[in-house]
């Protein structure tokens, strides 16, 4: 600075002033200012000029600038001195440029213990000032305090060897730098002290250390850029424009070293930053600029200048790098950035992530590591193609693992594998356009293997590349997986949840498990053009295989291969198409073809679709086995044929087609067998109009199921009983629905019908199913085994034109009541509206009487045909809502504890009358409107009690008499006088009504009103009620039996065409049951598995799926099936088919009146008790059980049917 070039002259003053002082310090005195042992001096200046090497000079009392000498202000111009200056606690205040000013060379000088304050007017008033004399200057402050207008503390430029130690002590420059320090060397050491300035320090050279933490280095002035005052002058003479930073750091003289050490403290900035270093732009220089910070708190960022090991924490802090503050770690090597950890990590090692990273560079991996990515994720910023997280690079195995909320991010690709290099996910969740790209090339592969984890972004194989490789073990997939490499790829798929579509168009992918969802409209599949088509992305579904057109096929070079054995797909789009296989592309070199197999275990719910162009030859789709929800005989693999599906949910399986040797079996579906002879006169048409229409989509199925079981030697039985055909003939098994109407009423919306699903065989010389003619000049047809009912308990989806005049609107729902053996079930129907028809859909766990109806009442989605229906069914917190007038007269009655609401939906309702409380229950009725709340407390009665309940009113029982042929049911079986009673009556198939009786306690009878063939009520009595029911056979004759071995009066001979009409039993040939006959163990466990609804066709023998399913519910232990079975052993397993189904089997008779009790075995006993008690096991002649007496294929079936009417009811 140019006022420093006074520095000479200033000197020269100071020496011709020495005499003066000298003297007076010579004389002493005991009243001065200052003393050096006992000696006192009257100015401060007169001690310092006596003073002598290793003297301390203590200030007596604070003192003014006049005090301090003559110049106003403390000169050290002695060479070679070394002194102490106590101010003992006092002040000293200057009125000069420099509170202080040295001027000397080899002074050591120590100032402690008090203040020092320059506030004079003018251009300057620092407060220390070291001039260029000053060589080899040690100069110390221990706790001072001082303060000035401009520079507190500055050493020239031009000096060496300038060392000067603050501890303890505040600095504080009103207008200017606390401290200034740029000599050529030395060492400025900053110790628990406070340094305040415009800029809190200036360093142009030498050494700075900045050490404990009570040191505070602060900025105050607004930020300024070196840039725009900077001259670039090598003597360190460039104006120095304060830039507002905690400290300062320019490189303004080339010829010597900066290092600049901060281990504590904290410097802040109010405007600027904490810590700059400037070196000019284009500035070329030798010199070394070395910053190191291990410590302190910062008001801005410092990384760059964070020694390696230390790193910046959120808080400004500098620490040593440890588990809380490093961004990653390679075992116990902590780092402060994933980059410099992945880059230092050797083979094998595990980079672990300790916090989250957000970087705008693409973390590149060469070598072979484990990235563990924890808790934490590693986000890439930016947009773009560049917008790529991370790199697997050639040579590089990588595994990558995170728990559930680490992962990676990217705008673009979050994971990249390039040519060479491998990947592996272990979990983790990866987010970006695209969650996992691979670029192979044609010398080198990319590979993935995916164990687990979540992607959201797509999973991407380069189309240009021809080598890449994915291993689908697990995971979730949430956004497209698009597999386009060429003819070197392979990829497999073993499990995984897969959330979006699957496309491949071209290499090798192997499926056998995972969930694959997809939710696309497909409709614009057909609509695509058979020729130019660029192939992918054209065609849409949950899985596409797409083969494009040649002409543009650059990169989807070979074959797309696709074998599916395992996993369940589904498209939940209406009517959309889940396995596409499209192929256009042109018979040429390269293209390739589009080649997909299905089978084993696959599970397909939707349609299955094949487009190809018409010059396409080479496309491959052939279907050998799997499940389907539609019927998938359009691909079905030659020697295969789609039958009935044993898995629940889907309709179809494809198996393997019976060997019928010369004769060709068909499947095939006939019209409906349509009877309305129950229907009145008026309604018939109508009626049978409407009976027509009944559909089930799985006939088709179940045509094949029954045409499997023909095997060669039957075949050409069968053929050969059409004699009256002649001709090569091939067997059309045809099922049909046999329809029944019982029912109608169109005022009421009401119909009730009997489907039964049935079959028989046609031998027919017609090439196709349509052509058969049974009758006429034309006949080509016979039948040679009349229609036998089909036992389908599967769920089924049945479809029928509702009646005309049965006034519905598109949409809306109607109740489908199904009596099954006995027991009522409720199904949803929606309606539908189409070509001003009205059409009824529902699905049904099987076949036997339906009523149709407009509902009461609904729960949730689910209609009731009547609101005692709904409240039945209902669970605790339903909401049951109205969907009619409840009309006044009505009374639900609830007995059993529970809490529901009636939302009324406007509809007329009466809360405190229509729903009431039954025997030994009370109710309480909360809210003023819709909806309103019931809450029913059911109390157990004590022993004796014969009704009432706790609220006063008084409820009677409805009880039914047992009944044969048939069931019966009460609803409500306790109800107050008044109440409506309905009765639903079930009679077997083949059996109508005969009689109905309802008597009250007296005696007498109590009228009913019939709401169909199958319903009736009437109203409650003042008393217990006895319902009677009795069926006989729907032709009112007796029936004859169909075998020669079982006539009409033989006691078993009910038995007989009970079990056989139900499906329970079958005869041993065409026309002969057999009944003496002994029956085995694998026979009844066969005949039970098939009374639960299980498929028990197939197998390695003809028992082994009823003895499988035997031994999964705990029925039997599975052993010794061709083995006789016992009495005592068949009520044993009819006693655990009884607890599987959850049976009530409480009861338990006494064996004691029989003779041979003793002999019962002990597992048999309870067994033996419960079916005695049930009227199962009713005994022999001589009052014998005969226990271990083989039971006879009559006695099976008289146990079965009694089985069925007094357990099942």
């Amino acid at each position: 600075m140019k006022r420093r070039l006074l520095s000479a002259f200033l000197a020269v003053m100071m020496v011709l002033t020495m005499a003066p002082v000298a003297f007076a310090a010579d004389e002493g005195g005991t009243t001065g200012v200052a003393k050096i042992g006992d000696v006192e001096y009257p100015t401060l200046q007169a001690a310092v000029d006596a003073a002598n090497n290793g003297d301390t000079i203590v200030l007596k009392k604070s003192i003014s600038a006049t005090e301090i000498g003559e110049k106003k202000q403390l000169q050290f111009v002695k060479a070679d001195m070394n002194v102490t200056l106590d101010l003992n606690q006092n002040t000293i205040t200057a009125e000069a440029g420099e509170a202080i000013a040295i001027n000397a060379a080899n002074i050591t000088l120590t100032v402690k213990n008090g203040t020092i304050e320059n506030f004079a007017e003018g251009n300057y008033s620092d407060g220390v000032y070291a001039y260029k004399e000053s060589n080899n200057l040690t100069l110390t402050f221990e706790s001072i305090v001082l303060k000035s207008r401009t520079q507190g503390l500055a050493v020239q430029g031009l000096t060496s060897n300038s060392n000067v130690n603050i501890v303890n002590s505040k600095i504080t420059s009103a207008e200017e730098l606390g401290i200034y320090y740029p000599p050529k060397s030395g060492t400025l050491t900053i110790s628990d002290s406070e340094i305040t300035g415009v800029t809190g320090i200036v360093v142009k050279g030498s050494n700075l250390v900045v050490k404990g933490e009570k040191t505070i280095i602060s900025g105050t002035g607004p930020n300024v850029d070196p840039e725009t005052y900077y001259t670039g002058a090598t003597d360190g003479s460039s104006t120095l424009t304060e830039t507002g930073d905690a400290l300062y750091i320019e490189s303004g003289y080339n010829d010597r070293d900066i290092s600049v050490s901060i281990s504590g403290g904290h410097l802040n900035s109010k405007s600027a930053k904490a810590v700059r270093m400037f070196v000019k732009n284009g500035e070329n220089t030798s010199a070394k600029r070395e910053i190191s910070v291990t410590g302190g708190t910062f008001s801005s960022d410092v990384s760059a200048y964070v020694a390696e090991g230390y790193v910046q924490n959120e808080n400004g802090t500098v620490e040593q790098l440890g588990e809380t503050n490093a961004v990653a770690k390679v075992g116990n090597t902590y780092y402060k950035t994933l980059a410099d950890a992945v880059a230092a990590a050797q083979s094998g090692e595990t980079v672990k992530l300790l916090k989250n990273v957000t970087s705008a560079n693409i973390l590149k991996i060469n070598q072979s590591i484990t990235l563990d990515l924890g808790d934490y994720t590693f986000e890439l910023t930016g947009s773009g193609n560049t917008a790529r997280a991370i790199y697997i690079n050639d040579g590089a195995n990588v595994t990558i693992k995170a728990n559930e909320k680490g992962g990676v991010k990217a705008a673009t690709i979050a994971l990249q594998v390039n040519a060479g290099g491998k990947l592996t996910i272990e979990s983790g969740t990866y987010t970006g356009m695209y969650a996992l790209a691979l670029f192979s090339s044609d010398t080198k592969p990319a590979e993935a293997i995916l164990n687990n984890g979540v992607f959201n972004g797509y999973i991407y194989t380069n189309g240009t590349g021809h080598d890449d490789h994915i291993t689908f073990n697990g995971g979730t997939y949430n956004e497209q997986v698009y597999l386009a490499s060429g003819d070197k790829s392979t990829y497999t798929i073993s499990n995984g949840t897969f959330k979006n579509s699957l496309e491949i168009d071209a290499g090798r992918l192997d499926i056998s498990g995972g969930t694959f969802t997809a939710n696309i409209d497909t409709s614009g599949n057909a609509n695509h053009p058979v020729t130019n088509n660029n192939g992918s992305g054209a065609y849409v579904g949950t899985l596409v295989v797409c083969k494009p057109d040649g002409s543009s096929a650059t990169g989807y070079i070979g074959d797309a291969v696709v074998n599916i054995t395992g996993g369940t797909f589904e498209n939940t789009f209406a009517n959309g198409e889940t396995i596409v296989v499209a192929d256009f592309g042109k018979e040429q070199e390269n293209v390739g073809d589009a080649k997909v197999t299905i089978s084993d275990n696959a599970k397909i719910k939707g349609v299955v679709k094949a487009y190809a162009s018409e010059n396409n030859t080479g496309m491959n789709f052939s279907i050998t086995g799997g499940y389907f929800t539609t019927n998938p005989t359009d691909y079905v693999a030659s020697g295969y044929v789609a039958g009935t599906s044993d898995v629940s949910g889907y309709s179809y399986k494809v198996v393997a087609k019976t060997e019928t040797g010369n004769v060709e079996v068909k499947p095939a579906v006939a019209a409906p067998e349509v009877k309305v002879d129950k229907i009145p006169q008026k309604d018939q048409e109508t009626v049978k109009a409407a009976a027509a229409t009944v559909s089930a989509p799985t006939l088709g199925a179940a045509a094949v199921d029954e045409a499997q079981k023909i095997d060669k030697s039957k075949a050409d039985e069968l053929v050969a009983k059409a004699n009256k055909v002649t001709g090569d003939k091939k067997l059309y098994v045809q099922s049909a629905l046999k329809v029944e109407p019982t029912a109608y009423d169109e005022t009421t919306k009401t119909l009730a019908l009997e489907i039964t699903p049935q079959y028989r065989v046609v031998a027919s010389t017609a090439d196709t199913a349509d052509k058969i003619k049974l009758d006429g000049d034309t006949k080509n047809a016979q039948v040679v085994q009349d229609y036998q009912t089909m036992n389908i308990t599967k769920a089924t989806v049945v479809t029928m034109e509702l009646p005309t005049g049965f006034a519905v609107a598109d949409g809306d729902k109607l109740s489908i009541q199904h009596t099954k053996n006995g027991t009522v079930e409720y199904y949803t129907g929606t309606v539908t509206k189409k070509d001003d028809k009205f059409y009824l859909t529902f699905t049904t766990n099987g076949f036997s009487p339906f009523v149709i109806s407009v509902p009461e009442a609904a729960i949730e989605s689910k209609v009731y045909p009547t609101l005692q229906a709904a409240v039945d069914s209902a669970k605790n917190d339903d909401i049951i809502d109205l969907y009619k007038d409840v009309a006044p007269d009505t009374k639900v009655t609830v007995a059993k504890t529970i809490k529901f609401k009636i939302a009324t939906n406007s509809k007329k309702f009466d809360a405190a009358k229509n729903i009431v409380a039954g025997s030994n229950t009370t109710v309480k009725v909360t809210g003023e409107s819709s909806p309103y709340t019931y809450e029913f407390t059911y109390t157990k009665p004590s022993s004796g009690s014969s009704g009432g309940s706790s609220s006063g009113k008084t409820t009677y029982k409805v009880t039914t008499s047992a009944v044969n042929n048939g069931g019966v049911n009460a609803s409500p079986s306790n109800a107050e006088k008044g109440a409506t009673i309905t009765i639903t009556l079930s009679p077997d198939k083949g059996y109508k009504l005969d009689k109905l009786t309802v008597t009250d306690g007296s005696g007498k009878s109590v009228s009913t009103v019939k709401k169909s063939d199958t319903v009736y009520t009437f109203t409650m009595p003042a008393s217990a009620v006895k319902v009677g029911v009795s069926y006989v056979k729907a032709t009112e004759t007796p029936s004859e039996t169909r075998f020669n071995d079982v006539s009409a009066n033989d006691w078993f001979a009910s038995a007989v065409d009970y079990v056989t009409g139900k499906g329970m039993m079958n005869g041993t040939a065409a026309n002969t049951f057999s009944p003496k006959a002994n029956t085995t163990r694998g026979m009844l466990m066969t005949v039970l598995a098939r009374h639960a609804g299980e498929d028990t066709t197939g197998g390695s023998v003809w028992y082994e799926k009823g003895m499988n399913w035997a031994k999964a519910n705990s029925v039997s232990d599975g052993t010794n099936p061709q083995v006789n079975i016992t009495r005592e052993q068949l009520a044993a397993m009819l006693y655990r088919y009884a607890q599987n189904k959850k049976y009530d089997v409480s009861g338990a008779k006494s064996l004691d009146g029989y003779t041979d009790a003793q002999s019962v075995s002990s597992y048999a006993v309870p067994a033996l008790q419960w079916a005695n008690a049930a009227g199962v096991v009713t005994g022999k002649s001589g009052s014998k059980l005969d226990p271990k007496g083989y039971a006879t294929r009559a006695e099976v079936a008289a146990m079965l049917m009694r089985f069925c009417e007094n357990v099942e009811k």
